[in-house]
């Protein structure tokens, strides 16, 4: 894993000086270009992916998370990760107010998907107290 980390730095830095290059001339083609590295990028991180899901539901199953708080948890990671990666390409694209909303929509949603755990959280907490 160490040597794909090495990898994707080495391609990202290569395309960050044909992009700096490009942009003064032709801004859609260093655009063009960073996203197309950035997908590169993050395809090839696929076994690391494959490895940190494999963890993940190990600890799922560690921590007796099952069913419905094992699925919210794993769509709201879900969400974080490719959220991250419609930020970056809009920041990358110079459109940081677009990243803003996609940083709002995700947060929005990641605390929708969580409602059902907050009530169970009360529906516990009330039961202890009252």
């Amino acid at each position: 894993m160490a040597e794909t980390a090495v990898r994707i730095v080495v391609l990202c830095l290569a395309a960050a000086m044909v992009c700096a290059s490009l942009r003064a001339q032709r801004p859609e083609m260093a655009t063009a270009i960073s996203l197309a590295v950035g997908v590169a990028a993050l395809l090839m991180t696929s076994d690391a992916i494959a490895a940190m899901s494999g963890g993940f539901h190990q600890f799922l199953q560690m921590a007796a998370l099952e069913g419905e708080r094992a699925e919210i948890i794993l769509r709201a990671a879900g969400i974080a990760i490719i959220s991250e990666l419609g930020v970056q390409i809009c920041c990358d694209a110079g459109e940081t107010a677009l990243a803003g909303r996609i940083r709002l929509a995700a947060r929005i949603a990641m605390l929708g998907m969580a409602m059902p755990l907050v009530a169970e959280i009360a529906d516990a907490v009330t039961s202890v107290l009252g």
